[in-house]
């Protein structure tokens, strides 16, 4: 399977990348290097993976890379500590809805047009942070209050891009949760 990953370069992306790779998939890698730099990795130079730098709300370079693609990672976000939620949420709202927008207007084009089968989405436990049911059960971020913070309530907004585009566009979709 090929298999457009965003994001690949950062630290999420790194094992997931490495992952793939091991399972056999073929992977096409997206980075702009905004958090870390360009950091070697070690199978930079495998011969089932292409990284390219580039901006993902950029959707013509999203459409040419997910062209042939199986499957995409929505990975591709502005991240930082909590100094960053804090001082430029705005920013970091208006950024990252730009990026998953972009990334998920590619999909709908390549499952419409290509071979796209699925996108999957990175979320965050931060989807749960207004929950009040512990351990939270799936489907709970949808019925209490939203997050309280700009990054949870982003990525709250990502599975609201994927239910909408499942219902509007029929793209299958996974949301994978992470804990930070």
């Amino acid at each position: 399977m090929k298999i457009l990953v965003t994001g690949a370069a950062g630290f999420l992306g790194g094992y997931l990348v490495e992952e793939l790779l091991n399972h056999g998939h073929e992977v096409v890698g997206l980075d702009n290097y905004s958090k870390y730099g360009k950091v070697e990795k070690s199978y930079d130079h495998h011969p089932h993976y292409r990284l390219f730098q580039g901006d993902a709300k950029d959707v013509q370079l999203l459409k040419d890379l997910i062209t042939d693609c199986d499957q995409v990672v929505a990975m591709a976000a502005v991240i930082g500590g909590i100094t960053l939620f804090h001082e430029y949420a705005y920013d970091l709202l208006a950024e990252n809805e730009r990026i998953i927008a972009s990334i998920f207007d590619a999909a709908i084009w390549a499952y419409k047009n290509k071979k796209l089968k699925k996108i999957n989405v990175i979320s965050s436990s931060m989807v749960f942070e207004s929950a009040d049911i512990y351990p939270t059960p799936e489907g709970e971020q949808l019925r209490c209050p939203p997050p309280k913070s700009t990054y949870g309530f982003q990525k709250l907004a990502c599975e609201y891009f994927a239910k909408e585009d499942w219902e509007q566009y029929g793209l299958p979709y996974t949301m994978i949760w992470y804990c930070r």
